[in-house]
């Protein structure tokens, strides 16, 4: 009998794609489905975009909190019970 190797670990790891975060690939998808130049030159440019925003230290979501952020500003008008009293403990 062989041992099987387990890939449990490989779940939480992001997929990739030719070195490149899989869902960057995400608008070649939508590009395929209406197949055009323009829509291929679209996608290549969201791809490039997005492995840009990887190598600088972004992922999407993490682009998509900071986006939310600072939308929102540093103040936080509505905490939930258990924040009130977390700074003075």
């Amino acid at each position: 009998m062989r041992a099987v190797r387990s890939y449990w670990r490989e779940f939480g790891l992001t997929m990739r794609f030719f070195g490149i975060d899989a869902r960057a690939f995400f608008p070649l998808l939508i590009a395929l489905y209406r197949p055009a130049k323009w829509s291929f030159a679209l996608a290549i440019v969201a791809i490039v975009a997005f492995f840009v925003m990887e190598k600088k230290g972004y992922t999407l979501p993490v682009l998509i909190r900071l986006i939310r952020h600072k939308m929102r500003g540093s103040i936080i008008h509505a905490r939930a019970w258990w924040h009130h009293r977390r700074n003075y403990e």
